[in-house]
């Protein structure tokens, strides 16, 4: 059992972020820094458990991304 849940993002706000990337509407980001940015992550208090989020591009920030967020 999980004694802290993940930090939960709406699958609708997820494809259209997909979807703006897609679009190459993150210019000069990686796919981890683009997530961090658009879904204004800076704002989270505690920002220990994204280490490494930022950083990561492709395949890797993907498998980041699934690891800290629940997509529901």
């Amino acid at each position: 059992m999980d004694r802290n849940p993940k930090p939960e993002i709406e699958y609708a706000a997820y494809n259209e972020f997909l979807s703006l990337w897609g679009q190459g509407r993150f210019d000069q980001q990686r796919f981890g820094q683009a997530f961090y940015n658009y879904f204004r992550l800076q704002k989270l208090g505690d920002q220990s458990y994204l280490s490494g989020l930022y950083e990561a591009d492709g395949k890797k920030a993907q498998a980041v991304i699934l690891r800290l967020f629940e997509i529901k």
